[in-house]
Formats: structure tokens, sequence, C-alpha cells
């Protein structure tokens, strides 16, 4: 009995066995390189968001002027990613001897500045009676490289809060 020699030929079993694994390779490479790409733009945004809150409290006075110059620096931080979706808010809470915060001044773009007065809400351990803090705050809205209309865009936050370095407080005129 003659057995067929094609059904026992062996020659091609890798390329098809590669061919059939090219696929889910290609995914992995392609979604680490995604997830890769996510968490650095999340770190961008940390730094970005320290960076405003670092040198706003670096000074004792700052207006508007010296503030903007402080948020397009954290812009360029946030390079090579795009800023065009990005909020950023500066705000310094003023906590009292009751223990409770209210905005002292607040400027922001992209985004409504919060009203001076107004009640800001804060962890009880961060709230030390008659102290100033200020609290930055960047969204991001990161838009995957690949199959982005699969997943969509993806809303990033951080909140970063700081003691005044210069003097008790951070005055804006």
């Amino acid at each position: 009995m003659r057995r067929p020699r094609l059904l026992y030929d062996i020659a091609g079993t890798s390329a098809i066995e590669f061919g059939l694994s090219l696929p889910l390779l290609i995914l992995l490479f392609v979604g680490g390189f995604q997830l890769n790409d996510a968490i650095a733009a999340y770190r961008k945004l940390t730094v970005a968001t320290r960076t405003i809150v670092d040198l706003t409290s670096q000074f004792t006075i700052v207006d508007n002027t010296r503030l903007n110059s402080i948020m397009n620096a954290s812009k360029q931080v946030m390079a090579p990613y795009s800023t065009t979706d990005t909020t950023m808010i500066i705000n310094q809470v003023k906590i009292d001897a009751n223990r409770v915060a209210t905005i002292d001044w607040s400027i922001a773009r992209g985004t409504a500045s919060l009203r001076p007065g107004s009640e800001y809400n804060l962890a009880t351990n961060v709230r030390q009676p008659e102290t100033y803090i200020l609290v930055a705050r960047m969204t991001y809205l990161y838009k995957p490289l690949f199959a982005s209309k699969l997943l969509g865009s993806i809303p990033m936050t951080e909140t970063i809060i700081m003691s005044p370095r210069a003097s008790d407080r951070v005055t804006k005129p």
C-alpha cells in the first residue's frame, strides 16, 4: 500500500505556524507599544503638573503674566504630546482655624477658574489650621496612535498639592 507523500511532507510546517502566529505577535507588539506610550504620556502629565505647582510655590507674589508663563512652561514639559485637549488650573487654598478650606485665588487654562471664597474639597489630613496650600490639577485627553477609533480617547488627570516655599502664602494682586 502506497502512502501519499503530501500527507507526510513537513517541509513548510514552520512557515505555516509562523503565518498563524504572526497576527497574535503583531497584536502583542502594537499593544505593548501603545501601553508604553500611554504610560509615558501619564508620566509627562505628572511632571507638567508638578512644574506648575513647584514654580508657583517659589514666588511670594505672582500676577497673571507670571502664572501664564508658568503654564506655558508646563506645556513644553508635555512635549511631544499635544496640549490642545489639556486643562490646567492652579489654586491657592486657604485653610482657616476651623479647618475649612476655601479658594484664595485661582487661574486656569482650558477650563473655568474657581471662584475665590468658594469652599474647596480637600482631604482632612491636609487641612492644617491657618495655612495656605497650592493645588495644581491637569487633565489630558490621551489619543492612542493605533486603534484610536476602537479604544477612543483616554482621559488622564493629575493633582499635586504643595506648600508655598518662600513665604506662608503666594499673593496674587
